[in-house]
Formats: C-alpha cells, sequence, structure tokens
C-alpha cells in the first residue's frame, strides 16, 4: 500500500500540521441519502461525496462529468466524443455492468433488472438542488446494484424563495443551451419549474445531440404534522453515435472522422413520485408511491464490422450466404414501473434511533432486437445504409421485488457511535418469449418461458469516533450484490443455460478520517478494500467446447481517495481530488484465456482534480477558476502485455487536461460567464478498447459563453 500513501503526505506538503481544530464546517453537512433521513455527515460510517445547489448553479455543467468528478473517488465518463453517453469509475474500472444505483429523490430511476449504464443521461444534473453519492456499496438500505456507489439527485425540491431566471448559452460546432428556473412560496405551498432544452452540433461527424428536460415540483404543508412533495420529471435525447472507437491511425490523424455512420439512440425517460411525511415527537413516517416509464432504442454500434458477405455458417450448409456482422442489430427496449417506498423512523433516545422500511417495484419491461444487414455498396468498413433482417429477439419480462430493510444507530460513549443495518431483498422475474419458432442460429439462444427468483440478505457495520469536534473517524464492514440483468438471463447468446446465473457478491471494508484541519482547511481521506465473488463471466466448457456464461470469477479492488480544500484568502481558494487505486483479477479464466492475477483493463491507476477558484473586485462578485484534470495509465486488455513491449498497443498513458471557468456580474440581475475545456487542445482518449485497438477520441478545444438574467 505504499504508493496509497502520497496522498497523506500531500497534507504536510501543503504545510497543514494539525492545528486547534475549528467547530464547524465539513462535519455538519446534512445528507439524506446515507440513512434515507435527514442526518449529519459526522455521524456516518461512510465515504459520501456532497454537491450543494451553489456550486451546481456555478458549474451549469453540460455533462454529469463536469460536476461530479470534483468528488474524490469519482470518475464519471463522458462516452461518445463530448456526447451525452456515461459510464462511470467508482472503486471500479470504468465499467458498463449493473455496479452503480442512481437514484432521483431516493427513487431508483430504473429497475434493478433493468439497468442502464447511461442512466445518469436522464437525470437533469444542472437543474438539480443537490448530489449525494455513497462511494462503496449500499446494498444494505439500497439493495441490488449498489456496488460501486448510489448516486442520488435532488430535483424538485421544496423552494425557499420566489425566484425565476433564464440562461441562455452558445458554444462551438452549434452548440446552444437555454435554460429556465423558476420557484414561488406561498404560506402552505410551493412550487418549481425548471426546463432546458440543448442542441450540440459536436466538433466530430455524425455525433450530434438534442436534449429537453423537466422538472416539475409541487410541496404542500398539509397540517402541523404532514406534508408532500410531488416531483414530475421527464427528459428525452436524441443523438448520433458516429463518436465511437477508432484505430491508431484516424484516432492520431483524423479524430474527427465517424466511427460509423448509421448509429443513433432514442431516450425518453419519465417519473412522477409524491413524498407524504409525517412527523411527530419522537417518531416519523414516510411514504412515497411513485411510478416511472423509460424507453430506449439503438443500433448497437460496437456489433458492426464490414458486413460483406461470407459462405454459409458450418451449422447450417442450407442457408443463404451471411454478412460478416452475425451480431448487428438495432435494440428496443423499456420498462414501466409503479411501486412505493414507505419508511418508519423511532428515536429511541437523544442520540439514538431505528429506521426500517420496504420498498416495493414492480415493473413490465420489454426488448426487441433486430438483425440488420449492411445494403450500402461503399467498399469502406463503416455501413452507410441498412435493412431489417429479421428478429433476435423479442420477449417481456415482468419483474417484482420485495424489499424489507432495518437501520439502527446508538451513542454507544461520549465519543463512539455505532450503526448496523440489515435489507432482505425478494426478486422474482417472469419471462415470456414473444417469438414462436426454435432458435437456429446458436449465436442467439433463447430460454423456454420461466419465472426466476432471487433472495438476498446484505448486512453491514459501522463504528465512527469523535476525536474533536471537528475531526472524526470511521470504519465500515459493507456487503453488496447485484442479480442478473434481464439480458444477461433472457438474451441468452450462445449461453445454453443463461438462466442458471446468480447473484454477484461483494465485501468491502473500509477506514476514513475526515474534518477540519483548521478554520480555512477541510478535507476527507478514505482507504477501501472491496472483493467480489461470482463475477458473471464467458467460459469454455473443457468436455464440448462450448460457450457460456457463469459465475466464476472474482475480483479485488482497492484504493484511497483524498478531498482537500483550504481558503488560502478572503477571494482565493484551491481544492483538490485525488485517487489511486488498483483493481485485478484474482481468479478470471474466461474463453479467451486464464487473467488470475492479471490487473484489470480499462482501470486508470489514479485520478486527480485540482481547481484554483479566485474572485477579484475586478468580477464584481464574479470569478475565474482554474481546473486541472489527470488520469493515470491504464491497460487495454487482460492479457496487460501482448508481446512484453508496453506500447500504445498494450496500455494508455493517461492524460492531462486544463478547464477554465469565468463569469462577470454586471449586477444582482445579470451575469455572463464562459467554460473553456481543454485549454491546450490536448488529445486524449475517453474510453479505449482493446479490439485494433482503438481509440475514442475526446473533445478537442472548446469554449461556450453565456448569460443568465433574473426575470
Amino acid at each position: 500500500m505504499s504508493k496509497f500513501i502520497s496522498p497523506i503526505i500531500l497534507l504536510s506538503a501543503l504545510g497543514m500540521n494539525v492545528p486547534t481544530w475549528a467547530e464547524h464546517a465539513v462535519l455538519e453537512t446534512i445528507l439524506v441519502t446515507a440513512t434515507r433521513d435527514d442526518q449529519q455527515l459526522a455521524d456516518v460510517a461512510a465515504s459520501v461525496g456532497v454537491l450543494d445547489q451553489e456550486t451546481i448553479e456555478a458549474l451549469n455543467p453540460r455533462h454529469a462529468s463536469e460536476l461530479m468528478n470534483r468528488v474524490p473517488g469519482v470518475n464519471i465518463v463522458q462516452l461518445g466524443s463530448g456526447g451525452e453517453g456515461v459510464a462511470a469509475a467508482i472503486r471500479q474500472p470504468i465499467s458498463y455492468n449493473p455496479v452503480y444505483l442512481y437514484l432521483e429523490n431516493g427513487v431508483p430511476t430504473r429497475s434493478a433488472g433493468f439497468f442502464n449504464h447511461n442512466a445518469l443521461y436522464e437525470v437533469n444534473t444542472a437543474l438539480a438542488n443537490g448530489v449525494e453519492i455513497i462511494k462503496g456499496p449500499g446494498s444494505a438500505l439500497y439493495g441490488s446494484d449498489a456496488m460501486g456507489a448510489v448516486i442520488n439527485s435532488l430535483v424538485g425540491q421544496p423552494a425557499k424563495e420566489d425566484r425565476s431566471s433564464l440562461t441562455l448559452e452558445t458554444g462551438e460546432f452549434d452548440h446552444y443551451r437555454s435554460q429556465l428556473r423558476a420557484s414561488q412560496v406561498q404560506s402552505k405551498d410551493s412550487y418549481t419549474v425548471n426546463l432546458s432544452a440543448a442542441k450540440n452540433g459536436s466538433w466530430r461527424n455524425n455525433n450530434d445531440s438534442e436534449r429537453q428536460e423537466f422538472v416539475l415540483g409541487w410541496f404542500r404543508q398539509l397540517d402541523s404534522a404532514w406534508q408532500v412533495n410531488t416531483v414530475l420529471s421527464a427528459s428525452a435525447v436524441a443523438m448520433a453515435t458516429g463518436g465511437s472507437a477508432l484505430g491508431l491511425a484516424d484516432y492520431y490523424t483524423r479524430p474527427e472522422k465517424a466511427g460509423n455512420t448509421i448509429g443513433y439512440r432514442d431516450v425518453s425517460a419519465l417519473r412522477l413520485s409524491s413524498a407524504f411525511e409525517f412527523s411527530g415527537d419522537d417518531h416519523s413516517l414516510s411514504i412515497t408511491p411513485f411510478i416511472r416509464s423509460n424507453a430506449l432504442a439503438y443500433v448497437a454500434t460496437w456489433t458492426l464490422n464490414t458486413g460483406r458477405v461470407q459462405p454459409a455458417p458450418a451449422w447450417c450448409p442450407s442457408c443463404s450466404p451471411a454478412l460478416d456482422s452475425q451480431d448487428a442489430h438495432i435494440n428496443e427496449d423499456g420498462h414501466d414501473s409503479v411501486g412505493v417506498l414507505l419508511k418508519y423512523r423511532q428515536d429511541l433516545s437523544e442520540h439514538s434511533f431505528v429506521i426500517s422500511g420496504v420498498d416495493i417495484d414492480r415493473s413490465r419491461g420489454e426488448q426487441t432486437q433486430f438483425y440488420i444487414q449492411r445494403t450500402d455498396n461503399d467498399p469502406g468498413q463503416y455501413w452507410l445504409s441498412y435493412q431489417k433482417a429479421g428478429r433476435l429477439y423479442d420477449y417481456t419480462v415482468d419483474y417484482l421485488s420485495v424489499s424489507p430493510y432495518i437501520h439502527i444507530e446508538s451513542q454507544l460513549t461520549e465519543r463512539l457511535r455505532g450503526s448496523a443495518g440489515l435489507r432482505y431483498d425478494a426478486i422474482a422475474y417472469d419471462y415470456h418469449d414473444n417469438i414462436a419458432s426454435a432458435p437456429q442460429d446458436p449465436a442467439h439462444l433463447r430460454p423456454l418461458d420461466q419465472t426466476l427468483d432471487f433472495e438476498h440478505l446484505s448486512p453491514k457495520l459501522g463504528l465512527v469516533y469523535d476525536f474533536s469536534g471537528s475531526l472524526n473517524g470511521y470504519t465500515s464492514y459493507r456487503h453488496a450484490f447485484r442479480i442478473p440483468s434481464a439480458s444477461q438471463l433472457f438474451r441468452a447468446g450462445d449461453t445454453a443455460d443463461s438462466t442458471a446465473l446468480a447473484p454477484v457478491n461483494a465485501d468491502s471494508i473500509e477506514f476514513g478520517l475526515r474534518g477540519n484541519l483548521d478554520a480555512a482547511s477541510r478535507f476527507d481521506l478514505a482507504v477501501y478494500y472491496m472483493r467480489k465473488q461470482d463475477e458473471i463471466l464467458s467460459i469454455a466448457d473443457p468436455q464440448t467446447g462450448t460457450r457460456r456464461n457463469a459465475n466464476a470469477g472474482e475480483t479485488s479492488h482497492r484504493g484511497i481517495e483524498l478531498g482537500l480544500e483550504r481558503d488560502l484568502s478572503d477571494r482565493l481558494d484551491i481544492g483538490l481530488s485525488y485517487t489511486r487505486s488498483e483493481h485485478r483479477y484474482e481468479e478470471w479464466i474466461d474463453r479467451s484465456g486464464n487473467y488470475s492475477g492479471n490487473t484489470m483493463p480499462d482501470a486508470p491507476a489514479s485520478f486527480l482534480n485540482a481547481r484554483l477558484n479566485y474572485r477579484p473586485h475586478v468580477l464584481n462578485g464574479g470569478y475565474i477558476e482554474f481546473e486541472w484534470l489527470r488520469q493515470g495509465e491504464h491497460w487495454l486488455d487482460e492479457k496487460n502485455d501482448k508481446d512484453g513491449i508496453a506500447d500504445d498497443r498494450d496500455k494508455y498513458d493517461g492524460h492531462s487536461l486544463l478547464n477554465i471557468h469565468a463569469e462577470y456580474q454586471f449586477n444582482t440581475q445579470l451575469s455572463f460567464y464562459t467554460r473553456i475545456f481543454n485549454v491546450t487542445d490536448r488529445r486524449y482518449a475517453e474510453t479505449t478498447s482493446k479490439y485494433g485497438p482503438a481509440f475514442t477520441p475526446g473533445s478537442p478545444r472548446l469554449a461556450t459563453i453565456g448569460f443568465s438574467v433574473a426575470l
């Protein structure tokens, strides 16, 4: 662990020897996600990042990564060469698997069985009232998928004052965005309206996008004990997906070239919830019914090869000649849900309480996958036109989860606080195949109609020790799991027994220290170790040679996360978020080889976000901020080293980027801002692929300007 110690040395390097402790600031931060109830950060035995409304409005992010990557340990990856796509690397490699849980006001934005790694593009981050990120497992309170992190976006929260504003923004490559924020407060009611529309022409070919979203909130005080907050949120995203990976030659010489020319992705999401809350002298009750609807259609661009005619496959000699992209497809899926979150809190004493509840989610999901064939005559490898050529999959899944939980906290001594939690998840899939004929293609098998049941217990334990009023430490053990998703179970591919998959399990231990170094300095330090068992991987049967997915992998994840802020003067401050991690295969023998003991690919060794914020008089209440981002190196594939020579076919060396944010306030009603991304115009890769290898180029230097006016 010696290479993880450098952040601790950094505290001393900045001249921050432990002084007389201040009695305010970071430990008094109030959050709701950690226990599903209002609580101070000082009492939470976990590393939690909190981004408030003031920070969100100052940054006004175009993408979730611009906001959330300020939290230590968090790396939200923007996909599609500056597009709308999202992946995450939080205590995991950059992952497209269901290891993160995304919430809106505590309600999952998707059912656990229908995870999508892009789910954050369905949430209105720029117009949120706040964001809270629990790093590491959260399954004891939130269930499946809460493995790498739980991200809760707070939107449509009760308004505190009358206000309204209009923001207009434009930028290079036909970028336009308009936003309306409005709120009104009455004696018993308050209302919020947030609207946003954006268009991005993109610097890269066939990569434009449009986005519309709104959030409507209505809070009402029913009587002295009861209140209700109703939130309706919706989003629609339409984008071309030409921003995919390129070979090395194109990446270095023609990064603006489209990786494909037919790709698209259409997204729509709608969520409605009403949180009814009762507050008594020593107890409280919360009842939150919700409905949601998610729809998604896209061309799976990663399955497109040249699409040229090949001889009939060996398994079907009587078949017509086929194309070489045997898995090229369009996917259309979605799910509709109704559910309720029930929570009851009972205070046991002044500093002890118990929270119990049950989450119920009933969803119906549908998925249709169409095989597509290339129809253009262009000699190049990229598709220009296509036609549908029959269904690969068409099924319906009814999903039901009933999940009771309990969480208890107690002040064990004057300085020591303990917590424990346990959740039981009972989950059922009811699957029906809508294609009458039996599958003919062994690469696209389909299971028979059936019902599957999963049960799981998730415990957690934590201790928090107060060294002083502004410094405390914590330790915790947390267990997490994720059920196999509907697509893993029922879109079988060449796995004959795909429905035999079991949940993936993880166990994590964590130690942390946080607080104020002095009146001008705040820090948060966390060290963690997590081990995942029963990972789902593709393996070969030694007797028959057939391939199947199975619970046969084991991985380990360890790291250190440091967040640091220091006020250098009344007008100058610095911030730093640093992460150092290591992600390894402990046991991993799949269809391509034995990689046990190797470092996992797409797992950057470090992340750094450093900020210098200056608020000179000349900006009339505005600011200028310099933001430096550094991503460390990572391997491109599981082998780590193909030929004994580490080069750009084995490893990505990482990159450094400089961004500038600035704002000038003309008066209290009108302000001007500008953002310059990648100031030095650095060539870098958003993501990498082992096939080729290939690199998805990140955005070159981009500038935007905007005005915000109070109405």
